[in-house]
């Protein structure tokens, strides 16, 4: 669930997008904001929505973005990527970075992510 971060006007107008050749604007409400943001955490960490806390606070007119939520793993006799925590992380972060972006339009200053616990993906035995 998306806490009430300060997220100022300017943050959110800097998700606005100005529509000149049909007159008027298009505006993303900062509750829309949070469960896309929310969701796309979720998503790029291979977790449940619900286990996702985010914060979203202006950074000198870029979106600041704030995770905090469980990561899933590979068991750790199954993870032959030899992929470690931090580098899921780091890349799950640029990730979320790039999506937001990419969806929403917002302009992205930061993105830290805090890892909650680590949910290992159940080893499947063939039978």
């Amino acid at each position: 669930m998306a806490s009430a971060g300060a997220v100022s006007p300017a943050a959110v107008s800097s998700v606005a997008v100005a529509v000149a050749e049909l007159g008027g604007r298009v505006a993303i409400s900062t509750r829309a904001l949070e469960r896309t943001v929310t969701a796309i955490a979720a998503s790029r960490l291979g977790v449940s929505s619900s286990d996702v806390k985010i914060r979203l606070m202006d950074d000198a007119g870029l979106l600041s973005v704030t995770v905090s939520a469980p990561v899933r793993m590979p068991p750790l006799r199954a993870n032959t990527s030899g992929q470690t925590l931090p580098a899921r992380v780091l890349a799950a972060r640029a990730e979320i970075r790039e999506d937001i972006t990419r969806i929403a339009g917002a302009h992205v200053g930061t993105v830290g992510v805090t890892v909650t616990h680590v949910n290992l993906e159940v080893e499947r035995r063939v039978r």
